[in-house]
């Protein structure tokens, strides 16, 4: 027979499904104003900044000092996508251990919301930075809600 799985476990799931959709369009994003990214980047770079003045963002966007910000947002998407997929199988079949995982990583995605907040971004990512950090905070109430210990504590 199967369990009733209550409205803060769902709840938790589709927050979490919100999250990965938010870091997917942080992604694209990333990928479609990549110049503004190096550019708030630079900001912060004296290097980067001397590049910028003698050659502007094409000799800046060349240089081997610049990240490859694409690649690693790709990167960190599909890990990150594939880590929330895992987790939340585990924590629907009622493994208590994944709720405290869900909740680190979430505590790792306001940290970086926080962090984010501060890197001379255009203002798009400092919204879904924000949006982030709510959804992280909203996740970590979901998970922690005394109902999700019910539903953990069935098993």
């Amino acid at each position: 027979m199967a369990r009733d799985v209550p409205g803060s476990v769902v709840n938790s799931m589709r927050v979490l499904g919100l999250i990965v959709a938010t870091s997917a369009v942080i992604t694209l994003l990333i990928w479609l104003m990549r110049d503004d990214v190096i550019l708030g980047w630079a900001e912060g770079n004296p290097s980067a900044q001397e590049l910028l003045a003698q050659g502007g963002i094409d000799t800046l966007r060349g240089s081997p000092i610049v990240p490859g910000f694409v690649a690693l947002s790709v990167v960190a998407f599909v890990g990150f996508a594939a880590l929330a997929l895992v987790l939340a199988s585990f924590f629907l079949g009622g493994h208590g251990w994944a709720r405290m995982v869900l909740t680190a990583t979430a505590g790792v995605g306001v940290l970086v919301g926080a962090v984010a907040l501060d890197s001379h971004l255009p203002t798009v990512f400092v919204v879904l930075s924000a949006l982030v950090i709510i959804e992280g905070l909203v996740l970590s109430f979901f998970l922690w809600h005394r109902d999700t210990s019910a539903y953990l504590r069935q098993v």
